[in-house]
């Protein structure tokens, strides 16, 4: 009898440890929600690109970041959220559901370009924007606005396009209420001059050669060239392919906006937009404020199609339509000094001095001379500290402007989720990684880019390393950031596009084939 209950007891403690074992709770951070509608009975979220549905139960609990119950209504489309669940008779059932950030509440204050208007909804930073009742848009009263304080504009209709315009209001489904508007006239001043030309004058075209487009390829008045281009200190080996850089510049000019494309707004900005293709493996992109655009082959074998590379311009196109350079120099004081009032080259090497820190090394183990040529190799090794090294808020808003300029071109923006995906996969390789460490360390190391001299070869391998490592962490081969990105794209995809049908528009994968497959091979 005892042996029958013994056998009774350890049948019933097995089963419970099965049941413990398939309702053992799992998970999973920082992902985003893709649908939750009412009556809020299932939770589709994003896990790696696919999405994933979640059962919800009367005991799923859903609490904010400060672990506090909250309605489940500020659970919608394009938030951010932890997920714990179980596994029951083959069903994801959520058990907790922490809110992280909600892309679709809550005040929102930024400053865009005016870009499009369509009937009471304006673009602005590449975000939908609708003025609250009785919300006006005042001038924003600063001297070089090119506004009289004190003055109002009744509604968008009264403002100029490719304008300025601070905004503050609340967020809801991807449009932004604003109940307040000030617009700030976007006026060519004496700091974009003096940063436009130090470019300009830099530039040198002596090693290049012009060549006519190809048959089928329509390109700007400004001509496609071969060889080497040289900007201050740095020099650039164009592709030796003239039907592949035409293709490019031809995608870059469907990219730029409507306004930017007016011969009175470029010759007013001075800025004229032209794309280049460098011959270099490491997957990178930049652009310079005076509208020149560089793609190195090392991106063009990741990329996919048409509307990806759409993607990556129009992020480079962003940056300078939104003047992230220039405001960088404002603000670091930079145009009053006499290295800038001089030469481009100086104008480079002044704004080393602000990317030394990202070096990650002990200035103080180094004598001053060996430092000014690690900063020097720095800038070089990334050619683009003078447009592209800005802070996450103006690479975020580059994205987001650039996504908007490739959807207005009437590509599929998914293909930019696709893209950072692809890219996440990538950095995470530590093949690849390996491979664009020794591919960066070479062409650092045999002058492959214009050096005064080899200076390289008198660093110590460490120091080598942290200035390879810190280039690579600062361009599209970082992994942590391309998973930010990734995720940013998908939660704009989700918000501000959640109401458009992707069918009506393109991906070119045929085309982009049909010139780009001869580098991928």
């Amino acid at each position: 009898m005892k042996s029958i209950k013994s056998i009774r007891l350890i049948i019933i403690l097995f089963y419970c440890f099965i049941s413990n074992f398939s309702f053992s709770q799992k998970t999973i951070n920082n992902i985003l929600i893709s649908n939750f509608e009412t009556p809020y009975e299932m939770l589709t979220v994003l896990i790696d690109g696919d999405e994933v549905d979640f059962n919800i139960t009367s005991g799923t609990q859903f609490e904010n970041n400060k672990s506090k119950r909250v309605n489940v209504e500020l659970f919608s489309k394009g938030c951010e959220v932890n997920l714990t669940y179980i596994i029951d008779k083959r069903r994801r059932i959520a058990t907790h559901v922490i809110l992280i950030s909600n892309i679709n509440a809550g005040k929102e204050t930024f400053t865009g370009v005016f870009e499009l208007l369509e009937d009471d909804l304006a673009y602005i930073d590449g975000r939908k924007v609708k003025l609250a009742q009785n919300t006006n848009i005042d001038c924003s009263g600063k001297g070089d606005c090119g506004c009289s304080n004190g003055m109002t504009y009744l509604d968008f209709n009264e403002v100029r396009i490719g304008d300025f315009i601070a905004i503050g209001g609340l967020s809801n489904k991807g449009t932004v209420l604003a109940n307040s508007a000030s617009v700030c006239k976007n006026k060519f001043t004496d700091t974009d001059r003096a940063l436009r030309e130090a470019v300009e004058n830099s530039y040198n075209s002596n090693g290049t050669h012009s060549v006519s487009a190809p048959a089928g390829i329509i390109v700007p008045p400004n001509s496609l060239y071969q060889g080497n281009i040289v900007i201050g200190d740095l020099e650039y080996k164009l592709l030796d392919d003239i039907r592949i850089q035409g293709y490019v510049n031809m995608v870059g000019n469907r990219i730029i906006p409507e306004y930017a494309r007016d011969e009175n707004w470029q010759s007013q900005n001075e800025i004229f937009f032209r794309f280049y293709v460098i011959d270099n493996p490491i997957p990178n992109a930049f652009a310079f404020p005076n509208g020149m655009v560089f793609i190195h082959t090392g991106l063009l074998q990741i990329i996919e199609n048409e509307a990806q590379l759409a993607c990556v311009i129009g992020h480079e196109i962003a940056h300078v339509t939104y003047e992230h350079a220039s405001s960088r120099y404002k603000n670091q004081g930079l145009l009053n000094s006499e290295m800038v009032k001089s030469t481009g080259n100086k104008l480079i090497s002044g704004f080393v001095r602000a990317v030394k820190d990202k070096a990650g090394i002990d200035q103080g183990s180094l004598s001053e001379g060996l430092l000014d040529g690690v900063a020097k190799g720095i800038s070089l090794s990334r050619p683009n500290d003078i447009s592209n090294l800005f802070e996450k808020s103006k690479e975020t808003q580059a994205d987001r402007v650039g996504l908007f300029y490739a959807y207005l071109a009437g590509y599929d923006i998914r293909e930019a989720a696709n893209f950072w995906k692809l890219m996440s996969e990538r950095t995470s390789d530590p093949s690849f990684q390996t491979k664009m460490r020794e591919d960066t360390k070479y062409i650092l190391s045999n002058n492959v880019i214009d050096l005064d001299q080899n200076f390289f070869a008198t660093l110590t391998e460490n120091i080598t390393s942290q200035i390879v490592d810190n280039f690579l962490e600062t361009i599209y081969m970082s992994h942590p950031l391309t998973e930010t990105r990734l995720k940013d794209i998908n939660q704009l995809i989700l918000t501000n596009y959640e109401s458009e049908d992707f069918t009506k528009f393109t991906s070119g994968q045929e085309e982009y084939n049909s010139f780009v497959s001869d580098l991928k091979y």
